[in-house]
């Protein structure tokens, strides 16, 4: 197998992780703070899911370093300036920063919770839209990034609201 291909592949596996982890984690959370506790049996879950998501981001960082040094060293260097990859660079960087935030307890957990799981999503879908998004910039990446990010918190306060949820 070819390290292009490799890459591909540990890349797809850390996304899937980590969008399914997120994804989870927002459930378990909605459902494990509903009756305003977490029961010892929701803890565990919620943190084998958070170990999941972790996984996730460590197999999204190797593989994104691996295709910066296989770019920069053949003739695909040209694709180290694209918008889409800072784009995903900065998102990827901002699920690191959220995660060690969340962990240490920096930032609250409505607002931690929208950011990982809209930046997770915006992570798994930015290289696909490749073709439909064409040509654009970062900085316009970056503002629907931030929309969505809004978008997400916004619908996860009503849902929470709904379900009389308070954080």
């Amino acid at each position: 197998m070819e390290w292009h291909t490799f890459l591909v592949v540990v890349h797809i596996i850390g996304t899937a992780l980590g969008v399914g982890g997120a994804t989870f984690a927002e459930i378990f959370l909605l459902k494990a703070v509903r009756d305003g506790e977490i029961d010892p049996i929701e803890s565990s879950f919620m943190q084998v899911t958070y170990r999941i998501v972790r996984v996730g981001l460590a197999l999204l960082v190797l593989s994104g370093f691996g295709f910066l040094i296989l770019y920069r060293f053949t003739d695909l260097e040209a694709r180290l300036y694209s918008p889409l990859l800072w784009s995903k660079l900065t998102i990827v960087v901002v699920i690191l920063i959220n995660a060690i935030l969340l962990q240490t307890r920096r930032i609250p957990l409505w607002l931690g919770s929208a950011l990982s799981f809209a930046s997770w999503y915006a992570a798994m879908l930015i290289i696909p839209l490749r073709p439909a998004i064409m040509p654009i910039t970062y900085l316009e990446i970056m503002g629907w990034y931030i929309a969505f990010v809004a978008i997400v918190a916004l619908a996860l306060g009503i849902i929470r609201k709904s379900l009389g949820i308070k954080f």
